[in-house]
C-alpha cells in the first residue's frame, strides 16, 4: 500500500478516521491524502424571497468555506506528527461522495479510510443516504469504515 485517502469534514467520525489513518500510515509507511469537499451550495438566502444573493456575497461565502476547510485540513495533518511531511491536503468543491469517487478514480489511491457519519443533515441522510454509504456502493478500491 502506497497511498491512503482520508476524506475529512471536521466531525468526530472523520477525526476517528484520521486517527486510524495515522496508524495505517505508520504500519505501511505510506503517503496520505486528506481531502475536504466543500459544498458549492449557499445556505438558503432570503427564505422564499426568490432573490439570489449578490455576487460578492457568494464569493465571500466560497472564500470563507475554503479557509475553514484549509484550517480543518491543517489540524488533521498535525495529527500525523513526524509523518506530516508525507501528508498532502486537498480541497475540492462539490458534493462529498462525488468528489471522493472522482478523486480515487483520477489519482493513485490504494485505500480510503472514512468515518461512518459526517456533518450532513439528518434529512439529507434520510433522503439520499450518507456519504460513506454512497462511496461504498460505487468505489472499486478497499474502504475502511471507522465507527465508534
Amino acid at each position: 500500500m502506497k497511498r491512503i485517502l482520508i476524506p475529512i469534514d471536521g466531525s468526530e467520525y472523520a477525526n476517528r478516521a484520521v486517527a486510524m489513518g495515522v496508524e495505517m500510515a505508520r504500519v505501511f509507511n505510506c503517503d496520505v491524502v486528506l481531502l475536504h469537499a466543500i459544498s458549492v451550495i449557499m445556505p438558503i438566502y432570503g427564505m422564499g424571497s426568490g432573490s439570489l444573493p449578490p455576487r460578492q456575497e457568494i464569493s465571500d461565502y466560497a472564500n470563507d468555506m475554503q479557509k475553514l476547510a484549509e484550517v480543518k485540513l491543517q489540524e488533521a495533518k498535525r495529527t500525523f506528527g513526524d509523518l506530516a511531511d508525507r501528508v498532502e491536503t486537498v480541497v475540492v468543491p462539490g458534493e462529498a461522495s462525488r468528489v471522493i469517487l472522482e478523486y480515487v478514480e483520477e489519482h493513485d489511491v490504494d485505500m480510503v479510510i472514512m468515518g461512518s457519519h459526517g456533518l450532513g443533515s439528518m434529512v439529507d441522510r434520510l433522503l439520499t443516504g450518507s456519504v460513506t454509504t454512497k462511496v461504498l456502493h460505487h468505489i472499486q478500491k478497499p474502504v475502511l469504515v471507522v465507527k465508534s
